[in-house]
């Protein structure tokens, strides 16, 4: 009996932070050559709930969920990169519109932040809260990614992304567990964004326009390069809400 993968299948590692003892056999596309994760495969890789990738997949047409890329005897799979990075940014828009204060939402997903830069992500005045999260944590508080060895104590460290989810996720505060008083970090993905601007901008010139036509022009205006992903959730937000 032949025991080697089947074509197109290569075993691979789940990146660090995720399920880093577990080695996937992850399906590689034969013509882009890039990782195709079935649902199963994003469970396992990503942590995240059966229920809660149906539920993002069912919802894809508000949420901006990439298509399925191929479907492979009968099971759908997606590009493992390019759904990380959308999942990433939703996770971003997510945390923003759940948390009173300012967070702090930008930077690369997968960098690892010690408490103090923690605090910042998360809105919270100073590292206080997150050395005593560490020892008491509340629900959906993420177990630290790792840690630094210092002289006389260990410093944990957290990626980004993972942050972003425990914003994105957790439950409303205040009293008896509702929502906080006042106004939400974001009434929409994307407010106060000048990408947001541009984007209306365009669509307001091009009112005719699929986002694949306006993308490539704002590329071309900001300093920094974001994926076609980011710039389509920035979209629907411009077309869901032309106005401040």
């Amino acid at each position: 009996m032949d025991a080697s993968p089947r074509p197109g299948r290569h075993p691979v590692t789940a990146p660090r932070g995720h399920d880093p003892d577990q080695e996937q056999e992850a399906t590689v596309s034969r013509k882009t050559g890039r990782t195709l994760y079935s649902r199963a495969d994003l469970r396992r890789v990503h942590g995240i709930s059966e229920s809660t990738l149906q539920n993002l997949w069912t919802d894809r047409e508000n949420n901006g969920h990439p298509p399925v890329a191929d479907t492979i005897d009968g099971v759908m799979h997606w590009d493992g990169d390019a759904w990380a990075t959308w999942h990433h940014e939703l996770q971003r828009q997510r945390a923003a519109a759940s948390t009173t204060n300012p967070p702090k939402l930008d930077g690369d997903p997968e960098e690892m932040v010690g408490p103090a830069e923690a605090a910042k992500v998360c809105g919270f005045a100073d590292s206080t809260t997150v050395s005593h999260y560490v020892k008491n944590p509340p629900e959906g508080w993420p177990e630290p990614d790792g840690w630094d060895e210092l002289p006389t104590r260990r410093r944990p460290k957290w990626k980004r992304w993972r942050l972003w989810q425990y914003l994105a996720d957790r439950k409303g505060r205040g009293h008896a567990g509702g929502r906080p008083a006042g106004r939400r970090g974001l009434a929409y993905p994307y407010q106060g964004d000048e990408r947001l601007t541009l984007a209306r901008q365009a669509i307001k010139a091009n009112p005719g326009a699929k986002n694949a036509e306006l993308i490539p022009q704002l590329q071309e205006q900001t300093e920094k390069t974001y994926s076609r992903t980011v710039w389509n959730l920035i979209l629907k937000s411009a077309r869901e809400h032309p106005e401040e």
